[in-house]
């Protein structure tokens, strides 16, 4: 009884959650100028000299980072 007497409600109930849900994932997915986007490929292709390298640092002492690596 609930489907036949209420169905235009149920179907108006469900194109408006419908509508909603579009509508959400239309907002989430635009693209923003100036915002970093993450590049998979760019981390998968990454090699050695591009990968962080880890030094032994004495206590109380300091490291000068090279130029060389840097872009």
């Amino acid at each position: 009884m609930l489907y036949t007497k209420y169905v235009y409600y149920f179907q108006g109930a469900g194109l408006i959650l419908l509508v909603a849900m579009i509508g959400a994932i239309v907002l989430t997915l635009r693209h923003k100028v100036g915002v970093k986007r993450q590049s998979i490929a760019a981390q998968v292709a990454r090699g050695p000299k591009t990968a962080v390298e880890v030094v032994k640092v004495a206590s109380g002492s300091a490291i000068i980072p090279s130029a060389e690596g840097r872009g």
